[in-house]
Parts: structure tokens; C-alpha cells; sequence
């Protein structure tokens, strides 16, 4: 991804970008990102000029493909939900039914409205064997990983198993071990989680999960992982780190991870390069610190809108399993202000 920060086009610029033979087309982009371009192999690089933010999309020879990485919005359909006999456009996958253990599959009355009464649900029975289930991601061929999460107690998820990534497949259904990640140093009965967020990245189909597993009160053993889809083979990893929601956004001009952690109510991010991996150090982006109706909520859930904001669900968190009487579950809006280079809240 490349960025230009340039001025305003005058005259002579404009006659310069009349002269430029190799361009068919030229978009001026009002934002400061760019998406990214996938060259075929054989054809030049393009030419670009510096006198706004210019990007070339149509070289005269070269066929190319544009992906709207900027939304980071590649989840597909699993086929599997037609094969079952369920409309798409009114069904979801859901985790969190309190009375079903394991993952459930739903046709609401409404489409697009999960809130809606439900027409008629189903368990495929491969969907049982990891216990209670909490996050759920779908990549970009419709695969669904999720991870198990103990629910009130750890009866029906024993910790030894809290560190491992299930699949669902999207042709067959069928949900299989994807991948087991590291065991904790020390495991103990005063931390049950292993799993606990997910995120992945579309242009390298890299999937990002955080595990509190092995940490302890006064010790912050967590780490984030980075996990190539394809291999499902570990390519870096940021160690002592007890972070919670994810989500990565475009929106500074750069490719990041936000996160949070259960240790405190700040929000960090951390540069990805054009491999997936971890550029330098996590970095303080902003905080939930006094703000809401508890003043020091933790961040479950990070997603940018198309506006250029990142939603961010958050709530009480204590590395314990007691379960409110309802969910007490506050939503910000922070938007990225250009001029001081500062996330502000919004809402």
C-alpha cells in the first residue's frame, strides 16, 4: 500500500497528466489510503505522480485487480447453508444461545434481522464436540473458525482444550480441529479463557487471534497470534499480551490491528506489513478509561464503518465466568481526526 500526501493540482500539473501516455484511466482519491492493485506478472509497475493522491487503476495492457481491502470485508456464504436447506439471505450462525451449547445455524423471519422470530434452526452434530463456542469469523471461502469458551463453568470446556481453533467447513459443514495453538507455561483454575478474539486480515489471508491462556492475576502471559490460513501455520506471533477484540482498519493510511486488553480500558494498535506480520511494537491509539456507565470497560469487539469510524463494543471484564443477569454490553464511536493525528470519540 502506498500513500501520497501532495498538495493541490495546478495548471502545469494538470497539462503534465494530459501528456501521460501508459494511463487509460486516473482516479483522485479524496481519501489518504489507497486499496491495493494485484499486477499480473510481466507488466509494469505503472507511473505515478505525486501532484494529489493519485493511484493508476487501467494500464493500456495489463489486466488488473482491484480489491476493496480499505473495508477489510471478504466473508462469503458457506455453501453448506443452501445444502442444509436454509435461505442465506435470511439465515446466521450463532454462538450465543444460553440454553444450546456448541454452534447453531438460523433462518430468521426477516432478512438481515436476527432479532426477528426464528423459522427454524439446526445443529449439524460435529458442531457439539468443542463445547461451548464463542467467537465466530468466516473468511473469504465461506470456512467459519471458532474457538471454544467456557460458559458459567468449565465443565463442558476443560481448559486444556481453551487454546484450540475449530473449522467449519464450507461445502461439507463438517467442523474439525484447524489448528492447536501452543499450550500455556502454567495452567490454572483462576484464568478459564484460552481463545478469546479473532480477526483477519483479506489481503493475505491472515487470521489474528489473541489467547489469555497461562496468564494470572499479576502476570500477563497472553499472546496474539498470526496464522497464514492457507499452511494454518503460525508466521509471528506478540508475546505478554492479554488482548480481547479485534479489528483492522485502513483508516490512518496504513494496514493496523486494534486491540484491546482485559487489563486495562486502552485501545493499542500495531502495524501489519504486506505479509501479515507485526511491524515494530504495539502502540497506545486511544482509551475507554471513564468513559460509559462503568468508566473501565474492555474492549470486545473492533470494527470500522463505512465512514471511516471504529465501533467499538465493550464491556465488564474480570477473568472470571460470573455471568451477569443481562448483558451489559456499551457501544463507542471513535473517528480519526487528520489534523492532530488523533483518534476522538465520536459518540
Amino acid at each position: 500500500m502506498k500513500v501520497f500526501r501532495v498538495g493541490k493540482v495546478n495548471k502545469l500539473d494538470y497539462e503534465i497528466l494530459q501528456r501521460v501516455k501508459p494511463m487509460k484511466k486516473i482516479i483522485f482519491w479524496k481519501k489518504m489510503y489507497l486499496p491495493t492493485v494485484n499486477y499480473q506478472p510481466g507488466c509494469p509497475a505503472g507511473r505515478l505522480l505525486t501532484v494529489l493522491t493519485i493511484f493508476l487503476l487501467t494500464l493500456n495492457s495489463c489486466k488488473e485487480e482491484v480489491v476493496d481491502y480499505q473495508a477489510n470485508n471478504c466473508k462469503r456464504n458457506p455453501t453448506f447453508m443452501q445444502s442444509f436447506g436454509y435461505n442465506p439471505s435470511f439465515s446466521y450462525l450463532t454462538t450465543s444461545d444460553e440454553k444450546i451449547m456448541g454452534l447453531m445455524l438460523k433462518e430468521s423471519t426477516q432478512a438481515g434481522n436476527p432479532n426477528a422470530p426464528v423459522a427454524k434452526q439446526m445443529q449439524h452434530p460435529s458442531w457439539l464436540t468443542g463445547g461451548w463456542l464463542a467467537p465466530i469469523l468466516i473468511a473469504s471461502n465461506g470456512d467459519i473458525f471458532t474457538s471454544p469458551a467456557p460458559f458459567i463453568n468449565i465443565l463442558n470446556n476443560p481448559i486444556n482444550n481453551n487454546n484450540t481453533i475449530y473449522k467449519i467447513d464450507s461445502k461439507t459443514g463438517i467442523m474439525e480441529v484447524f489448528l492447536k495453538l501452543p499450550s500455556a507455561d502454567s495452567i490454572n483454575t483462576d484464568n478459564p479463557f484460552g481463545i478469546i478474539g479473532m480477526a483477519l486480515l483479506c489481503e493475505t489471508n491472515t487470521l489474528y487471534v489473541s489467547s489469555l491462556a497461562g496468564s494470572k492475576r499479576h502476570n500477563e502471559n497472553g499472546h496474539i497470534y498470526a496464522i497464514d490460513v492457507t499452511s494454518g501455520k503460525i508466521i509471528d506471533q506478540i508475546t505478554n499480551t492479554d488482548a480481547m477484540g479485534m479489528g483492522i482498519s485502513y483508516i490512518t493510511g496504513k494496514r493496523k490491528l486494534y486491540f484491546g486488553t482485559g487489563r486495562s480500558s486502552d485501545v493499542f494498535d500495531i502495524t501489519l506489513d504486506k505479509t501479515g506480520k507485526f511491524m515494530g511494537d504495539p502502540l497506545l491509539a486511544f482509551t475507554l478509561q471513564d468513559l460509559g456507565i462503568r468508566g473501565d470497560d474492555k474492549v470486545r469487539k473492533i470494527r470500522p464503518d463505512n465512514k471511516d469510524n471504529l465501533i467499538i463494543n465493550a464491556m465488564e471484564f474480570n477473568y472470571n465466568l460470573i455471568a451477569p443477569r443481562e448483558k451489559q454490553e456499551s457501544i463507542y464511536k471513535f473517528g480519526y481526526d487528520e489534523e492532530t493525528k488523533k483518534w476522538v470519540l465520536v459518540k
